[in-house]
């Protein structure tokens, strides 16, 4: 028999898809939103609870599981147009989320090249003026400022790269993940009593 992993005892796994489901309970559809934000309503924020929550649990289930939210609404009949424009929110917020963190990994990739570059011109430069018949502890200080300040700009453009964007480059997969996440909705009252 297949040994359960940790996260399946915490999550169901929809047998249709194969994905892992979130389950979420909300008393009506605003719940969905934050209580704060008064745009209209296919443009609000999500709640910043639920997006905590969201990831939460995201941090449980490991990247390569797809993932789908069930939100189940207490004593509701089933409106097709709050689902939508619930869907719409979700998407559009989790959309700029992902394009936030694309900037900032493409921010450590220009920094990380501006540093090889400025690496590259020291270790020239030092390469250029290398005279060993030169004594003066002036020069040879020049000289080996040089040769050490190319390498520390090569180990940060290294680090920044290699380093430094793991985090960035994690967070980009997890929202995508949530980009690519199914929405569902359940109805714990209707006249069959079955879900949606």
């Amino acid at each position: 028999m297949k040994k359960q992993k940790v996260y399946e005892k915490l999550y169901r796994r929809n047998e249709l898809t194969k994905r892992m489901i979130i389950d979420i309970s909300m008393d009506d559809y605003l719940s969905f939103f934050h209580e704060w934000d008064n745009s209209a309503f296919r443009r609000r924020d999500i709640h910043s609870e639920l997006v905590s929550f969201l990831d939460f649990c995201s941090e449980d289930i490991p990247l390569k599981e797809k993932i789908e939210i069930a939100l189940t609404l207490e004593n509701k009949d089933k409106d097709e147009t709050r689902e939508n424009q619930i869907r719409q929110s979700y998407f559009n917020y989790y959309s700029s989320m992902l394009r936030l963190e694309r900037r900032k990994s493409m921010r450590f990739v220009r920094l990380a090249i501006f540093l090889f570059m400025i690496a590259l011109l020291l270790l020239a430069f030092y390469g250029q003026i290398i005279d060993d018949s030169v004594t003066s502890i002036t020069s040879r200080v020049l000289r080996e400022s040089l040769l050490i300040g190319g390498w520390v700009f090569t180990w940060e453009a290294v680090h920044l790269i290699f380093i430094d964007n793991i985090e960035p480059f994690r967070r980009h997969l997890e929202i995508k993940r949530f980009v690519e996440a199914e929405l569902s909705f359940k109805y714990s009252y209707n006249e069959k009593g079955q879900s949606h």
